[in-house]
């Protein structure tokens, strides 16, 4: 991310110290390699230093800046390839939670804030339901690929649907089942089975009136901030390949210099600026303020747009490496697993191609 201006970049500089220190490759695969996958001490550092209070307002605690401000720390976490759950947990999960109007909303938050706690969304599968029964809503029906798995305090429940709320779910709640399934870059999404899960008033998060909206935005938010850490991931499969064809030599002399090669490196870099200035654009504009259907198609445009990058850059990266390229020991391979985990995440480039046309008649009504 380009910062624009003197705050930007004193974030984007302390981001890129502290990812320097965290995001180093031993420190990936042990996490990759346990359960919990990410550090809750790293996580209560992004909290200290107010990584978690970027998009939520002064009122609430927050430091009330934009995505612009928040990208310029998912920016540099990306193309560090830190495990922690920055997207999932700091941003669509906190900010359901900041549009929320709940009797819940309040304590979460700032337990949120403070690292204390790890949040994940759960946007339940079709045919799910949360009905009100004797006083107290009860849960029933599925959601996949619920991120962060392991170490996940508490869930936040919405079945997209008239009536429905969002309900804060412990982890471990009866009626509840959790089935770990394995990612690409080693970490685990959340199958989740609820059978009539009993939920107390007073644990709703927000009322259905307001649901669906919060709902909405923080898929949004994920979605842009998923695209701009997507082009960190670019950013550091770039950097890698060009120093392999600095330093692997063949007939005598860098592979670098042949000029083939050179076109490749060049095609891998414009797909990364381009990825990296649709989702910039992206934070800038939602900033500025817009309609609902404008911030869904400038968010899987953006969303799209990094897929489809990320994928010619993951391809051209193994290609111009070799088979070393996807081997477990080198480095290139962390960036790659998480390459397939994020594009596929809230849904791959064709899903948001669809998206985009779904609400492209307001939004090129709007810019044209």
């Amino acid at each position: 991310m380009r910062p624009h201006n003197d705050p930007q970049r004193m974030l984007a500089d302390a981001a890129r110290q502290f990812a320097a220190g965290r995001g180093d490759a031993a420190r990936i695969r042990a996490c990759r390699d346990r359960t919990p996958d990410f550090d809750r001490d790293v996580w209560r550092e992004m909290a200290e230093l107010g990584w978690l209070s970027v998009l939520v307002p002064e009122a609430d605690g927050g430091l009330g800046n934009g995505l612009a401000e928040m990208g310029q720390l998912v920016y540099e976490w990306g193309a560090a390839g830190g495990p922690e759950p920055l997207v999932a947990s700091g941003v669509l999960a906190l900010t359901m939670l900041v549009d929320a109007d709940g009797p819940a909303r309040s304590a979460l938050l700032a337990s949120t804030l403070q690292g204390a706690v790890v949040p994940a969304l759960a946007w339940m599968d079709p045919g799910s339901t949360c009905t009100l029964q004797a006083g107290r809503w009860r849960v029933s029906g599925s959601a996949r690929l619920v991120t962060p798995c392991d170490a996940t305090d508490f869930l936040l429940v919405f079945a997209d649907g008239e009536g429905q709320p969002a309900l804060c779910v412990s982890a471990d709640a009866a009626g509840l089942s959790v089935r770990r399934e394995a990612r690409a870059d080693g970490t685990a999404a959340a199958w989740l089975k609820f059978d009539g899960a009993a939920v107390p008033e007073a644990c709703v998060v927000a009322y259905p009136a307001r649901a669906a909206a919060a709902a909405r935005k923080a898929l949004d938010f994920a979605l842009i901030m998923a695209a701009v850490s997507m082009a960190g991931t670019m950013r550091s499969m770039n950097a890698l390949t060009q120093e392999y064809l600095r330093t692997r030599t063949q007939f005598g002399k860098p592979i670098g210099a042949f000029q083939a090669l050179q076109h490749k490196a060049v095609d891998m870099h414009i797909a990364e600026q381009m990825a990296r200035d649709v989702a910039q654009h992206a934070c800038a504009k939602v900033d500025a303020g817009c309609t609902p259907d404008e911030r869904a198609c400038l968010a899987s445009r953006a969303k799209a747009r990094a897929g489809d990058a990320l994928d010619r850059i993951a391809r051209t990266a193994v290609q111009l490496h070799g088979a070393v390229g996807f081997t477990d020991e080198y480095d290139l391979s962390l960036h790659l697993n998480r390459a397939l985990t994020f594009s596929a995440w809230l849904g791959n480039a064709d899903e948001h191609v669809r998206r985009y046309a779904a609400h492209a008649a307001p939004f090129e009504a709007a810019n044209a």
